[in-house]
């Protein structure tokens, strides 16, 4: 009894040390998004909201919804806009209040999932702990606190909604609500962005995993290629024009590891770093697939794992092919770091058995140190990270601000509007529209 007595005693002080270094970590990222929220109509916001007005001067509502963007089709970011201008003058809260809510309804989609696998207890508690660290890294304040960054969020959470509640049904259970929720949340993925429309293949992969059987395959097919041909319809067509050399296709593997290398490929002084780590990223993400194809079934938690592992890749590989060519002298979006959040939470979750075991063996000490290093360190980061994101926000809030007063500087190119012209006729609109004073 008394040899078991000390190592009880460091397993607890390690899970109590544990969570509080995540109660932490989670304080500074609430604090942060409040802090990094952007309430003025810079950037993209700006150019919405002057789409917002045309469109309702025409009383043209389903063309405002409707309307490509890009080749995309904004229609959750667009219905934001209607509402903030409706209720609180465009202000910007409801793209924050809306980012966060699906966040932490994928974070409590997460949990359910760990908390319902076979995994031991202690297991359970770490892995918990373990998913709020990898679903909101500091760079994630920015795209929760700023309304030009949540479409990919939009995106990102309803894939992994429709995912994870197609994970809960099998060939045994009658198709009814729960299949058109998964469908609903598949064709609300792709109203954040056109990526969510990779989602559908994944499905259809996760379901032959499930073994829903044919009826259950040919919903997904069937819904999936109605929705995706309603879309493309009168979309802006993208001219892709891949040149069959070796160097295009080096440069397009490249992307793909920087890609996977978020969000230190961010940053021009790291993306060396940020290359290797998308490659032990890539590296781990093909171990895994490459392990259940060899062993097949696999319990749910892992196969939903490796479900957003294969939605996280196949986003990486179509911005490699459509994007490694657009202003190639510009860094890795900060905002695309939400699909390598999901393939994160994939390696995690499709590890979770392994960890149980290691947990349960002779390693369990150097675990121990290795989880509170990494989190200790993950912590500093959030810190650090979220002030310097602070004090960008203030900087486009200020901006902001000196341009209603009539100035002009050359910084708000970059916090403002990237054409002057065109920012005082906007302006000159949001004033009319009593959106600005």
């Amino acid at each position: 009894m008394s040899a078991r007595q000390p190592h009880g005693d460091r397993d607890q002080g390690f899970l109590r040390l544990l969570t509080l270094l995540c109660s932490v970590y989670l304080a500074l990222f609430i604090y942060f998004v409040i802090r990094v929220s952007i309430n003025v109509p810079v950037y993209d916001l700006f150019d919405w909201l002057l789409f917002y007005g045309e469109r309702a001067r025409a009383s043209d509502l389903l063309g405002y919804l409707w309307a490509p963007h890009n080749e995309h089709r904004l229609v959750l970011t667009r219905i934001l806009v209607a509402l903030d201008n409706k209720w609180l003058g465009a202000t910007g809260p409801f793209f924050a209040v809306f980012a966060s809510l699906l966040l932490a309804v994928m974070i409590f989609a997460i949990g359910r999932e760990i908390l319902d696998s076979d995994l031991s207890r202690r297991c359970k508690t770490i892995l918990l702990s373990i998913a709020v660290f990898l679903a909101m890294p500091a760079n994630l304040v920015v795209t929760v606190g700023m309304p030009a960054m949540g479409s990919v969020l939009h995106t990102a959470a309803f894939a992994m909604f429709s995912l994870f509640l197609l994970g809960r049904q099998d060939g045994r259970r009658r198709f009814g609500c729960r299949m058109a929720a998964v469908l609903t949340c598949a064709c609300l993925a792709a109203f954040g962005s056109s990526s969510g429309m990779l989602v559908w293949p994944v499905l259809l992969w996760l379901g032959w995993q499930n073994g829903i059987g044919r009826i259950g395959l040919a919903v997904i097919v069937v819904s999936g290629a109605a929705f995706i041909a309603v879309y493309l319809w009168g979309l802006h067509s993208v001219s892709i024009n891949i040149p069959l050399t070796f160097e295009h296709f080096v440069s397009m593997a490249d992307y793909g590891l920087r890609f996977l290398g978020l969000p230190w490929a961010h940053m021009p002084q790291l993306v060396w770093p940020a290359r290797l780590i998308g490659a032990g990223v890539a590296g781990a993400a093909v171990y895994l697939l490459a392990r259940h194809h060899c062993r097949g079934a696999g319990t749910r938690i892992e196969r939903l794992g490796l479900a957003l592992i294969l939605f996280g890749l196949l986003v990486a590989a179509s911005a490699a092919v459509v994007r490694v060519d657009l202003a190639p002298e510009r860094a890795m979006p900060i905002r695309y770091g939400i699909f390598v959040v999901l393939v994160h939470i994939g390696i995690l979750l499709g590890l979770a058995a392994d960890l149980d075991r290691l947990w349960q063996s002779t390693y369990q000490p150097h675990l121990q140190r290795l989880i509170v290093v990494v989190s200790v360190v993950l912590v500093i980061q959030q810190f650090v990270v979220g002030t310097f994101a602070a004090q960008e926000a203030d900087r486009y809030n200020a901006a902001w601000s000196r341009f209603v007063a009539g100035e002009w500087t050359p910084d708000m190119l970059r916090y403002v509007y990237p054409e002057r012209a065109r920012a005082i006729e906007g302006l000159a609109q949001l004033r009319a529209m009593k959106l600005v004073p």
